[in-house]
């Protein structure tokens, strides 16, 4: 149903509030009685927009909700992917491989905006972005940041190529550090599941491979904190 009306659900004050404040077309937005002042934010936002709002009997959207929390607003909201080619590609892309978990997504993709990254590319198998989790974990980022979805990273990696991307690839076992690898420019940063990586497969749509050395006690980082390094230290290249 999702998939047909190219429709999701948005749950939360905040969320529906960096919708409102982004280009996110927005269906309806509902709401139950709240003594929350961000709510009432988000309502009175969402008037001076020109959206209708739609008062709800309480406990309604408790039941409806992913939620562990139960959410007095929530909105329906139309599918924020692009097509990669519509997207100005300009610097840092940051590109899922198999990443399963919403949550990593979400905050893959929150890490992306706070980058500065051009896009987020989500290809092979990838988490549903519209999962309930993943727009949570998001905190918003899911609505300003150019997201696009791909087949396969083959795919991916030749339209990168052709916009003058450099591919690099991550993996524990490389020799490179990643702090000695030029990630400022036309860059794309693939990252891959959460438990087997990125395929050996992989390795010939690759520049170059890197990795973040660790403490050899601990098995590996989360990708979404592998994320952050990578990302950021390709933010600390482009400005120095």
């Amino acid at each position: 149903m999702r998939e047909a009306e190219r429709k999701f659900v948005i749950e939360g004050s905040r969320a529906v509030r960096s919708a409102l404040m982004s280009d996110v077309e927005l269906e309806a937005i509902y709401f139950e009685p709240s003594s929350s002042e961000i709510a009432a934010n988000v309502l009175e936002l969402a008037a001076k927009i020109g959206y209708r709002t739609y008062e709800m009997v309480p406990g309604v959207l408790e039941r409806a909700s992913d939620a562990v929390t139960p959410q007095s607003v929530a909105a329906i909201a139309s599918f924020v992917d692009k097509d990669a080619i519509d997207i100005e590609l300009e610097s840092l892309v940051a590109v899922m491989v198999g990443v399963r978990d919403p949550g990593n997504a979400g905050t893959i993709i929150r890490t992306g905006l706070a980058a500065g990254a051009s896009a987020v590319i989500l290809c092979d198998q990838c988490v549903d972005i519209y999962n309930p989790k993943t727009v949570r974990s998001s905190a918003g980022a899911l609505f300003s940041t150019p997201i696009a979805i791909m087949d396969t990273l083959e795919k991916t990696a030749g339209f990168l190529r052709s916009k003058g991307y450099r591919i690099i690839g991550t993996s524990s076992h490389a020799q490179t550090p990643y702090w000695e690898e030029d990630l400022s420019g036309r860059v794309a940063i693939v990252l891959g599941n959460e438990g087997s990586g990125l395929d050996r497969s992989y390795a010939h749509l690759f520049d170059r491979t890197v990795t973040i050395p660790i403490d050899p006690r601990a098995e590996s980082l989360n990708v979404g904190v592998a994320a952050a390094v990578l990302m950021f230290e390709g933010v600390r290249q482009r400005q120095a």
